[in-house]
């Protein structure tokens, strides 16, 4: 069973009123005032919008790029990096080389990233390892008519050969990848391009993330975020920026499916 936050009981408790036809959300905020977030001409289909995370929450490949970062550290000397790869996750490649020539000054970013690139590529050669659930729900929300976003700081080239080895690039409506964004995760801009590309309202909008920084990029640009933890488990923090923790993608299916019936 997925874990409910304090502001998905708040949520869910949201007083609804009928004015004109239309119907007023308000949300209580756990801050203790009332935040009106919208006119909606239906409760049921008012937040029928969802972003994703690529990695770590569509693609199982969080182990696989621990797995290449710490293999091509240690071939160039640099066996401790577990650090670094806490502190990147989530990060797009411009903020991840900032960390790194700061952080790792002696480190030849650039032969690093290429090498790490390598290793990825030869780790995933038999295939893209999908997560579970990610096919289903993909396909349900777009049954149900749901708008879909992809949101990833992963690069445009590895994002869309990733999701053409899985055949899942119909799937979304709208793919932003880290290059786009001046200022990646945990900075709030990548969600907000995404809900422009799919012309939603963030804060009507649900959020999929796995990675602390992730968490924070979506909760910062007002979505609904909806945790399904990889390699990260939820703490405090996560839990009050969060509606929701579940164990895995059928888990946000049922989540989304129950929420629809509100």
């Amino acid at each position: 069973p997925g874990f409910e936050s304090p502001m998905a009981h708040h949520i869910r408790a949201a007083s609804v009123s009928r004015t004109g036809g239309f119907f007023i959300l308000t949300e209580r905020c756990r801050f203790g005032y009332n935040k009106g977030i919208g006119i909606l001409t239906n409760r049921r289909n008012s937040m029928k919008a969802i972003i994703f995370d690529m990695d770590g929450v569509i693609f199982d490949t969080e182990r696989v790029g621990d797995q290449a970062w710490r293999q091509a550290a240690e071939e160039m000397g640099f066996a401790q990096i577990d650090d670094a790869i806490s502190q990147c996750r989530g990060l797009n490649r411009a903020d991840t080389k900032a960390f790194f020539e700061r952080e790792y000054p002696d480190l030849d970013y650039l032969a690093f990233h290429k090498r790490n690139h390598e290793i990825m590529n030869q780790l995933l050669a038999d295939g893209m390892p999908v997560k579970t659930g990610a096919v289903e729900l993909l396909h349900w929300l777009r049954q149900e008519e749901w708008r879909v976003a992809l949101a990833t700081s992963t690069g445009r080239e590895s994002t869309m050969h990733h999701l053409e080895a899985a055949h899942m690039t119909d799937l979304f409506d709208a793919i932003i990848t880290g290059e786009q964004v001046e200022h990646g995760k945990p900075d709030p801009e990548i969600y907000e391009m995404a809900c422009d590309a799919i012309g939603v309202t963030a804060g009507l909008s649900f959020a999929v993330e796995d990675s602390p920084n992730g968490i924070r990029s979506a909760a910062a640009a007002n979505l609904r975020v909806i945790m399904v933890p990889d390699l990260v488990k939820p703490n405090l923090e996560l839990r009050e920026l969060v509606v929701t923790v579940q164990e895995n993608l059928l888990g946000v299916q049922k989540f989304l499916e129950k929420f629809g019936e509100l």
